[in-house]
């Protein structure tokens, strides 16, 4: 009985064995969905991914474990530097925007100017004034382009 127990784990294992080192196919369906199988669909074209798979649970899982431990730490370091950049970029953006803008306006206001209010009737401005302006935005034209 023992023996037969025995046997019946050890048959498994094999089996279970067998199974996993089977090929693993992706294929794409005309929807664009992704999808994996054992088998290739006659449907549509499948790639053999199986040899770019690594085992989970081989004798050298914890060699390949350490491994992509001791990669995380560059990984999260990689991604916390391309966040930087990212913002970093996203700020010079705007930086470049508000240039942009405080140069137009500053532009405009060096030539003949109407000022208009929101319902589109001319407000009257002193010289003053528009110099006031034109020296504001010449200050946002130092500070955002440099």
């Amino acid at each position: 009985m023992k023996s037969l127990y025995i046997t019946s784990i050890f048959g498994s294992l094999l089996l279970a064995a067998n199974i996993s080192a089977g090929e693993l196919y992706r294929w794409i369906d005309e929807d664009g969905r992704v999808h994996f199988g054992d088998r290739p669909p006659v449907h549509a074209e499948a790639k053999d991914i199986s040899s770019k798979l690594t085992p989970i649970n081989s004798a050298n899982a914890t060699t390949a474990r350490s491994r992509n431990q001791s990669a995380q730490p560059r990984n999260v370091e990689q991604q916390y530097q391309d966040r930087l950049n990212r913002e970093a970029q996203e700020r010079q953006q705007q930086l470049d925007k508000a240039c942009s803008k405080a140069r137009k306006n500053l532009e405009i206001l060096r030539g003949r100017v109407i000022f208009l209010d929101d319902n589109g009737k001319e407000v009257r401005r002193t010289e003053r004034e528009r110099e006031q302006m034109a020296e504001d935005y010449q200050r946002q034209v130092n500070l955002y382009c440099g």
